[in-house]
Parts: C-alpha cells; structure tokens; sequence
C-alpha cells in the first residue's frame, strides 16, 4: 500500500519542493537584480565624483556636447525631411517652406554652438562668412557669435587671475569691469585701468578650454565623419586634421602677443593701419592684456556714417591691407571677421580713417615660392590670360584652374550678363554659384585638397574680407585691387635705374590692359545702345553669356 502511494506522494514532495524553491528564488532574484542597481548607481556617482574632483566634470560635460551635437544634427535633418516632403523646387509653397526651415535650423545651430562653445563658436563664425553660397537665414543668425558673450560663472575670471598671478583683478589692476564687453571663441574681453593711469582690454581664456579641446576636436571630426557616411559627397573632416596644430596655437596667447607685434611691424608703412601694442608685464598664456581702442566693427554701417567714413575708402583700405600680408609678407591673418576688425578715425589725423586689427590668434604663413605663383596666379585672372592661369595654377599642383580661380574669386570666372570685370555679381552669378556648389562639390573639395594646404586659411581670409565688403555693397573692385597688392609683391622697389624702369613697365602694362578691357567693353555698350535708339536693337538674349576677353 505504501509502495503504491509512494510515487504520488513523490510527486507532490517534489512539486512542493520546487514550489518552495521558487518562491525562494523571487527574493533572491529581486536581492540580485537590487544589489546590480545599487552597484550600477554607486559606480555612476563614484566615477561623476571623480570626474568632478579630479577633471571638473569635463568627461560628463564633453559627453553632454556630443549629445546636444548629434541631437541638433539629426532634429535639423528631420525637419528637412519631413516638412520639405512631397514638395518640389520651383514649387510656391516649397519655396514659402524653405527659409521657415533654414530659420529653424539656424537657430539650433546658433543655441548649439553657444552652449558648447570653444571649436564649436569657431565652425560657426565660419559658416557664417560664406554668405555667397549658404541661405540668408543661417548667415544672419549665425554672425551672432562673432561678439556674443557666453554665460560663465562670475568667479571664473577672479579666480584664473589668481591661479595665473597669484592675485585677483581688482588688486592687479587700478579697475577691472568683471562685465564682458565682448567674446571671441576661445575667450571674453573685459575693459580695466592700469594702475598706471592706460586704459586696456584683457582678454581672458575660457578656464575650461584646454580640458576640452581635444575632445571636442575628437567629437567635430567623428560628426564630419558621420555626415561623410551619409553624404558621400561631403567630407570637410581632412581640412579640420590639417589645422589642428594652427587651432592648439590659438590656446597660447603668447603666441598670438607675437603674432600682434609682428604684423604691426610688417604693416608699419600704412598709417591706414593699427594693431593694438602688447602689455607683456599682465600677460601669459592664458591672459592678454593689450591698450584699448575706442572704435566700431567694421560691419557697423549706422556707426561708420556717423564717424562720416566712405566705405569705399574703408574697403579699399581692408583690401590692400591684407592684399600685402597675402602676397607681399606671407604672414597672414587667418581670422579677419568683423568683430575683429575696428574702425576708427585715426587719432594723428581725424580726417583719415584708419583700420584696427584684432585677435592674432590664428595666423598661417606662406612659402616664397607659393607666395610668387599665387601673386603670377592673381595677376593672370585679371588680365584674362587662361594659358598663364593654367601654368600657375599647375604649379600650386591644382590642375582645374577655373575651379581654383573661382574659389579664390568667389565669384564666376566669367560673368554673365555683362562683360565688365566686376565683383558685384549678377542673379545669374549668383546662381550659378550657388550650382558649382551643389552639383560640383566633388571638383571643389579635389581642388581644395590638391592645393598647398596652407592656401586654406587664405582662402577663409578672402570669403571673410568679401563678405564684408558685399556688406557694404561692393563699392569697390576687389580683384584689381588685390591684382594690383599681387603685382607690386612681383616687382619690389630697388634703389636702382634698371629695376626701377622695370617696375614701371610692368606697373603701366597692367594698368593699360585692364584699361583695354574697361574701354571695348565701353564701345560695346555703347555701339548697342546706339542702335537701340535709332531702333535697330538686336536680340542681346544670346550675348547674355558673352565674355570680353583680351
């Protein structure tokens, strides 16, 4: 009888046993899985602890930035596609759409770049000098953070000065104004009063930049690479790899009190100039302290025609002043927007306006032989001459010397709608640039890469300086000027009869050619509209695309 129950009573002993087992093994999961989080969560608070202690939260900070990074790539990237869905170009209401996209987006961008800002504020000045090719909306939004200071805590300053001199401000200097009165991407100004009785501006580094800048430079080019995988065709990331050592420079401002005294000295002949002299003695690598100087940006038109400045003038004056770094000394001003450029009336002569140069920080320096084959470059696009554009341009090593040239001018080789050599441009010019842009990116970025890489901090001196001068309207001609920079770079003044008549030659052939340009396109416009007025016009719809060339 026992034996027969004995397989039942088994059974349920051992459905009781795993029963009991079960209800066992819940606690202990719940035991297992509680112990985890609270391991998960002390190792998280043990190792923001330590990052706060020990690196001042820059690990998490850093994280934080590429997040808000990737998160305004891809909401940018959404609002795009989803709002410009189903619509076409040339559509009305894609064309109504557009600009309320590019708003939208300008503004993530601009918020992006001031909460991460550093590298970030750098990228985004830059973008917003290329205002030939990118929409309105991002270009007047993003000029913002060419003098838009960062939020910082108020004792970040105070205590910089101690780490650095062993005091604060206020007792260094006879007065210090804790209020930024402007910031560029690696740092504030603020106005102060030597104990001497001078009145200077002190530009003080952000205390936190040389902690992050590696890894926001990290994070910059894997979101260049990221944009390289979906794009094929856009890959900036080689430009940023090239400049890194240029960009560590920048953290020094030693360096850049150089840089400030060596291009006074190589601008020294122009009273049209001035760069602001160093006060070494309240000066270090991470504080640059400089006299101050009482003007406007250069882009603050209502201020210029208060000071009763011709713009003409001042464009004249910003072309040949770096028209002689570029093609005469080689030691150029990477970084000339107009936050760092001043205008003012000259104090020898309040009848004379003169130029204020600004943040030394980032400089490149051309080779001789770059130097002469740029001006041999330069001189050929004026003068039209495609066969010396080609030899010049093969020896820069870039083979599409249209491209190149274009790059340079910013504006077509060839103009269409006019023959005149002009640097206002047309709707058609614009247009066309704006195609080059997008339908031939490819030539573009194998016509940046193949030339020398130190052209590339030119070529942003020259979209920078442009785009000022399109500010103003284009009242004057950029290239000629520039041509004419080029020219007397070739033939340097000699105190002798035979490199003097060789000078002059070379001086009056020039100017005759572009004379010959000016006068038959002259006799064109006015043999047409000659036969417009005895009414015999032609049909000038084919000679749209015409190029006078010598």
């Amino acid at each position: 009888m026992a034996n027969r129950f004995w397989p039942i009573f088994n059974v349920s002993l051992r459905r009781g046993f795993h029963s009991s087992r079960s209800a066992q093994s819940v606690p202990r999961k719940r035991s297992i899985a509680r112990g985890f989080a609270f391991g998960l969560t002390g190792c998280i608070v043990g190792a923001t602890t330590y990052d706060g202690l020990v690196n001042g939260f820059e690990n998490i900070q850093g994280a934080q930035r590429f997040l808000r990074s990737l998160a305004i790539g891809l909401s940018i990237s959404v609002d795009y596609a989803w709002s410009l869905k189903g619509l076409q170009e040339g559509d009305g209401l894609y064309e109504a759409v557009l600009p309320e996209i590019h708003l939208r987006s300008a503004k993530k961008l601009l918020d992006g770049c001031l909460a991460n800002g550093g590298l970030y504020i750098k990228i985004g000045q830059g973008v917003a000098a290329v205002n030939h090719i990118i929409p309105k909306e991002y270009v007047d939004t993003l000029r913002q953070l060419e003098d838009r200071c960062l939020t910082r805590q108020p004792g970040e300053v105070r205590s910089l000065f101690i780490e650095d001199f062993g005091s604060p401000p206020e007792e260094i200097f006879a007065s210090f104004q804790y209020e930024a009165i402007a910031a560029a991407s690696l740092a504030q100004v603020f106005r102060a009063v030597t104990k001497s009785g001078e009145q200077v501006a002190v530009k003080v580094q952000y205390a936190d930049l040389r902690k992050r800048f590696d890894g926001d430079l990290r994070t910059i080019m894997f979101l260049q690479r990221l944009v390289a995988l979906l794009h094929k065709n856009y890959n900036f990331g080689w430009i940023i790899d090239d400049l890194q050592g240029t960009l560590r420079e920048e953290l020094d401002f030693i360096h850049e009190g150089k840089n400030a005294e060596r291009c006074a000295k190589d601008l020294e002949r122009f009273d049209s100039v001035y760069v602001p002299k160093v006060l070494w003695n309240l000066t270090n690598e991470r504080i640059l302290t400089t006299e101050f100087i009482d003007g406007c940006k250069v882009s603050d038109r209502d201020s210029i025609q208060a000071m009763e400045l011709n713009l003409s003038e001042i464009d004249k004056q910003l072309f040949t002043t770096f028209g002689q770094q570029i093609f005469s000394t080689g030691f150029v001003h990477a970084d000339p927007h107009p936050g760092n450029v001043f205008v003012r009336k000259d104090p020898s002569n309040k009848k004379r306006l003169q130029l204020v140069l600004l943040d030394h920080g980032l400089y490149e320096q051309l080779a001789p032989g770059v130097r002469e084959n740029l001006c041999r470059f330069w001189e050929a696009i004026v003068l039209r001459d495609h066969a010396a554009m080609q030899h010049y341009s093969n020896a820069l090593n870039v083979a599409d010397y249209r491209t190149f040239a274009e790059i340079l001018l910013q504006r077509p080789l060839e103009l269409k709608g006019t023959g005149k050599f002009s640097t206002r441009l047309s709707e058609q010019d614009v247009a066309y640039m704006a195609k080059q842009a997008k339908e031939h990116f490819d030539r573009i970025m194998e016509t940046l890469k193949s030339m020398p890489r130190n052209l590339i901090l030119i070529i942003r001196n020259l979209n920078t300086i442009r785009s000022i001068a399109r500010d103003h309207g284009d009242p004057v001609d950029r290239p000629k000027i520039l041509a004419r920079c080029a020219l007397a770079a070739l033939c340097p003044s000699r105190r002798d009869v035979r490199n003097f008549l060789w000078v002059t030659f070379r001086k009056l052939r020039f100017e005759f050619l572009l004379w010959r340009q000016s006068f038959h396109y002259w006799i064109v416009s006015y043999y047409l509209r000659m036969l417009t007025r005895v009414g015999r016009s032609p049909d000038t719809s084919h000679l749209m695309n015409i190029n006078i060339d010598v």
